[in-house]
């Protein structure tokens, strides 16, 4: 071997060292890191775990408020409903109880009108001369 040859593999081994101690010290700074990360995930998760317990129960208390909503709903469309059907009923019985006995009293009343006026008609002309004149003329 030489002079050159042993200088040529010296410098390989140095260089070979060096990237060696590169290689390790890249991965200690990759574990650092890995390290922060890790914690700092953690962290997050820490943070993030009673917003997501808050968000549950606000879910859960959404869908128990949809649901009371949805039976109050019901509820009033049945009272709605009930109301109205009431309101039918009242005004049927009213209309029975009141608008027909008026009708058939002015059905009554339209026909003692008719007799008195029948009547006042038939003695109107038997007291009253029959003048093709119209006594209000003057000329």
């Amino acid at each position: 071997m030489t002079d050159w040859q042993v200088i040529f593999l010296g410098v390989m081994a140095g260089a070979l060292v060096l990237m060696a101690v590169a290689q390790a010290a890249v991965a200690i700074a990759l574990a650092r890191s890995v390290k922060h990360v890790v914690t700092a995930i953690d962290d997050l998760k820490r943070d993030v775990q009673p917003l997501m317990v808050k968000a549950n129960r606000i879910a859960d208390d959404a869908g128990r408020v949809s649901a009371l909503a949805v039976v109050q709903a019901e509820r009033i469309d049945a009272l709605i409903q009930q109301t109205t059907a009431r309101v039918d009923e009242t005004f049927g019985v009213l209309q029975t109880a009141v608008i027909e006995p008026i009708r058939q009293g002015t059905a009554i009343l339209s026909a003692i009108r008719a007799g008195v006026a029948a009547v006042r008609a038939w003695q109107g002309r038997s007291t009253t001369s029959r003048d093709d004149e119209d006594p209000l003329f003057v000329g």
